[in-house]
């Protein structure tokens, strides 16, 4: 969290928000191991462990066995353990799922195949969980125990029976940006989002929200530059890449800014504001 300095007017980054769901493929080679291109920045380091949902034209298919671990060549380039004849021109990919143990006493616990960049609140959905509970479905983040493990649900509703180590898999649905605290201030301000578009579909829907508590979560009124004094509170719809500054209403309170984000699908964000 950023902490603005009493009595000053600030420009504070609220961090880089990675795309979430599932994550494009542009191909994968001929050869063994077969290299696997990204048009991003994948993230992915060596001993990683992704679980393929699509793959077109491969021989065999990405998704022939889905859940596979990396070799990082470069920042967009990964190597996978199969034998392509084929290649592929299209595919994706998401979170693998390595095990969900039982967990007497406790909630549910997922451990992830990389690091999983979630935070409390943050929503999931998970395929093929096989656990007792069936942790199926879109889950709210609960806990953080370790940068490649979380929990969800309640320590009321714990495993009894443990989870797939194969076929469990899972892509993020609704995360959130860093927050900045304003402390006591009441003024205005603005915020800019600059997206990067990635291979489609492509889409976000982002809320800008304030809280006094840190707990409580509102959208905030918001005015384009070119429209100042209309302000709105709805949900910003972003499909292209681009910067926008978002005029944030004066004497509305709120301590803390975030923006949430309920979808977000081959788009990264990033998010700079500035508060009186």
């Amino acid at each position: 969290m950023a902490t603005l300095v009493p009595g000053s007017i600030e420009l504070l980054s609220l961090g880089v928000h990675e795309p979430g769901g599932s994550f494009a493929i542009v191909s994968n080679s001929i050869a063994n191991p077969t290299v696997v291109t990204t048009l991003r920045a994948h993230g992915l380091v060596t001993g990683d462990t992704i679980f393929f949902t699509a793959s077109t034209t491969s021989n065999p298919l990405l998704t022939a066995t889905p859940q596979q671990v990396v070799t990082r060549i470069s920042d967009t380039t990964f190597s996978v353990p199969v034998n392509v004849t084929v290649a592929g021109t299209a595919g994706a990919y998401d979170y693998a799922i390595v095990s969900i143990p039982t967990t007497p006493g406790a909630a549910p616990l997922i451990n992830c195949g990389r690091a999983h960049g979630l935070r409390v609140g943050d929503s999931v959905t998970i395929v093929a969980s096989g656990s007792t509970p069936s942790l199926d479905g879109a889950q709210t983040v609960t806990a953080i125990d370790s940068p490649t493990a979380f929990r969800v649900l309640t320590s009321a509703t714990p495993t009894t029976v443990a989870g797939s180590t194969t076929a469990a898999h899972y892509s993020k649905t609704t995360f959130y940006s860093d927050i900045i605290d304003r402390q006591k201030r009441c003024g205005g301000g603005a915020l800019v989002i600059t997206s990067l578009i990635g291979t489609a579909p492509n889409t976000c829907t982002a809320n800008i929200q304030g809280s006094a508590d840190g707990v409580q979560w509102f959208n905030i009124p918001y005015a384009l530059v070119a429209t100042p004094r209309t302000f709105v509170v709805t949900a910003l719809t972003i499909t292209t890449s681009t910067t926008v500054t978002y005029l944030l209403q004066e004497n509305v309170f709120w301590r803390y800014l975030r923006v949430a984000m309920s979808s977000s699908t081959n788009i990264k964000l990033s998010f700079t504001a500035s508060v009186q």
